[in-house]
């Protein structure tokens, strides 16, 4: 089958990550699958970056000019990548995160009634509210997101929060969930952790209510267990707010800021038995999210730690694999935290973590779990594949 993906960012950047991993397991299954995206964004700093291959997945990069103008960059991107899209003849489009770059995808289904699967990981919309992005943009993210949702053939969904909500509002829409995988190579051998109470964190940092719970507890940890260290990967809009606090709180000589790595940077730096913060507040994004951060985690053997909301507990099969605190409850994150610290049994966890992982939320499985469910539809328009 000849399937084409419409995503809003640079493809090497993490947020292509899920399509891009998606369609290299497609392609191992016999798909001609291409995707179309912008070859300069915010996601590397604006500089044109010419790829036609990733894996076999063809790279198809409309016209645009490398400005941070998003109105000047828009136009010629939205023809060219119409053009694009006509000229691929997919038997089927696959619209990830819906923006006005991607919801161009469209356009094959209303010309040509191609099949159009669109893909919600998250609330997209909600979350740039959260993170203060313009008014205007909001709102065109808005419009795409329910014009996508209404049109669709098929609904891609990261997680059950997701899916309970786009099958009350589409009882007849074919729904299916596919939560954030890891692709094979890490699963590669993992180092031990040289510290036995270590504590890491990778992922953005554009909220302060994801971190700020583990900082307010740290002080008490620190002073039962000196010798905690904590590891954060990442970088956001409260990089500097999070550094003032720990000089301020004097944990300067347990905490370790590295800002943002890539991920083949980063995988080395996650060691079997580390305990893998992701206690996420109780919110309506966090509820509808499939955080990339914790399949990650325990595919390199590292423990997590969540809050009880959305799947995050299923996720780390209700315990068996992590650790579960209450959401927005200082005092259970807290011995929560210490009991991970302290616990003989982490090591049985950590590979417990990894085969769980390796079984069910890696990308081949999830590709050929998204492959059976396209495959009537390929038998109905006799496409081989």
């Amino acid at each position: 089958m000849k399937i084409t993906f419409l995503v809003s960012g640079s493809v090497r950047s993490n947020f292509s990550y899920r399509p891009l991993a998606l369609a290299r397991s497609l392609h191992a299954l016999g798909h001609d699958v291409a995707i179309i995206a912008p070859s300069a964004d915010k996601y590397n700093n604006f500089k044109i970056e010419t790829i036609s291959v990733i894996d076999g997945v063809r790279i198809l990069q409309p016209f645009q000019f490398a400005t941070k103008r998003l109105e000047i960059n828009l136009l010629p991107y939205l023809f060219v990548a119409a053009w694009l899209l006509f000229r691929e003849k997919p038997d089927l489009v696959y619209i990830y995160k819906p923006t006005p770059v991607s919801i161009v995808g469209l356009l094959a289904k209303l010309f040509r009634g191609t099949e159009t699967t669109v893909d919600f990981d998250d609330l997209g919309s909600e979350v740039m509210k959260i993170e203060g992005h313009p008014q205007h943009q909001i709102k065109l993210v808005e419009w795409s997101e329910r014009v996508a949702a209404k049109y669709a053939d098929r609904l891609v969904v990261a997680s059950t929060y997701l899916s309970d909500m786009y099958r009350q509002e589409f009882p007849d829409k074919s729904i299916q969930i596919i939560p954030n995988g890891v692709e094979a190579n890490w699963f590669d051998a993992t180092v031990s952790s040289r510290s036995p109470k270590r504590i890491v964190f990778m992922g953005a940092i554009n909220r302060k209510n994801i971190l700020e719970p583990l900082f307010d507890v740290l002080p008490d940890v620190v002073q039962k267990h000196p010798e905690v260290e904590v590891l954060i990967i990442g970088d956001g809009i409260f990089l500097t707010y999070f550094k003032e606090k720990v000089t301020t709180l004097n944990l300067l000589k347990n905490v370790t800021f590295l800002g943002w790595l890539p991920l083949e940077e980063a995988k080395p730096l996650l060691h079997a038995g580390d305990i893998g913060y992701n206690y996420m507040p109780n919110e309506v994004t966090t509820r509808a999210a499939s955080n990339m951060k914790v399949p990650q985690y325990m595919a390199r053997g590292v423990v997590p730690l969540v809050s009880d909301i959305g799947d995050l507990a299923s996720t780390i099969d209700h315990g068996e694999a992590g650790y579960i605190a209450r959401p927005d409850d200082l005092q259970s994150l807290k011995s929560t935290l210490l009991a991970a610290l302290e616990d003989t049994d982490r090591m049985k966890k950590s590979e417990y973590a990894r085969l769980l992982v390796s079984k069910n939320i890696n990308w081949d499985t999830l590709g050929k779990a998204f492959h059976d469910w396209i495959l009537p539809m390929g038998r109905d328009k006799k496409v081989l594949i």
